[in-house]
């Protein structure tokens, strides 16, 4: 069964170039959601650790996330985002539809009620052992399929 995934194992291991963000890194390079280049989105996936002690907290926090935190995440041009869990480990995927991630994710920072919720959040998860070195908290992840 190795054998039969290997290649897809090498393809992940050539990442593209990254550019540091503080608190969250982002793929530079990515596939188009569109051929429209005016509607283009960038699909993310990224992983970190639930401390398992927090485990019914995530989860009851994220029943019910407060609509500010809502509100920011649909300002800075983030859609269609999931957070999916298994045992101790979360996997979130999102699209990207602006054109500056950075200033987006500078804006999320930014706002107090996001501040509020990631006090919150931050201590009940645990980063990966091998982020990369512009990475601090979710790892993200190299898209290696796709199809519609």
């Amino acid at each position: 069964m190795a054998a039969l995934f290997s290649p897809l194992f090498r393809v992940a291991l050539r990442a593209p170039s990254r550019r540091c963000v503080p608190g969250l890194s982002v793929v530079t390079q990515h596939r188009p959601l569109s051929n429209d280049a005016e509607t283009s989105s960038k699909r993310m996936g990224m992983m970190i650790k639930l401390r398992p002690e927090h485990k019914e907290e995530y989860i009851r926090y994220h029943a019910a996330v407060w609509p500010g935190v809502l509100a920011t995440i649909r300002e800075c041009n983030i859609s269609n985002y999931s957070i999916f869990l298994r045992d101790d480990l979360l996997f979130g995927y999102f699209e990207y539809s602006g054109t500056n991630i950075k200033a987006d994710l500078a804006k999320m920072r930014k706002c107090p009620e996001t501040q509020k919720w990631f006090t919150l959040i931050k201590p009940m998860l645990q980063p990966l052992d091998n982020l990369k070195e512009d990475e601090d908290w979710w790892a993200m992840m190299d898209e290696v399929f796709h199809t519609d």
